[in-house]
């Protein structure tokens, strides 16, 4: 179960049906931005990376390998997802 009201969808970057389907939710943003008094906007969460990163401690010399930085944020950005959670905000 989801913990945020914000989130809307989880899709797969690599299907044009998926990315299709983000594309309309953003043409609805933008037509409801146009009207109304409280703004929104669509933001996207990288999931499920591609190529994880290796780090380590040298002083240590234990190594290990990851995908989410200490904020959560995938890394090496949207390009290395394979899913994407999409989450709409009112713009503050």
């Amino acid at each position: 179960m989801r913990k945020s009201s914000s989130y809307v969808i989880t899709l797969d970057a690599s299907s044009v049906v998926d990315m299709e389907k983000l594309s309309s939710i953003k043409d609805a943003v933008r037509v409801m931005n146009r009207v109304a008094t409280r703004k929104q906007r669509v933001v996207l969460r990288g999931r499920k990376p591609i190529v994880k990163k290796i780090i380590g401690n040298f002083w240590t010399g234990k190594f290990g390998t990851r995908g989410y930085d200490w904020a959560g944020n995938i890394v090496g950005g949207i390009g290395n997802a394979t899913k994407l959670d999409v989450y709409i905000y009112d713009r503050s």
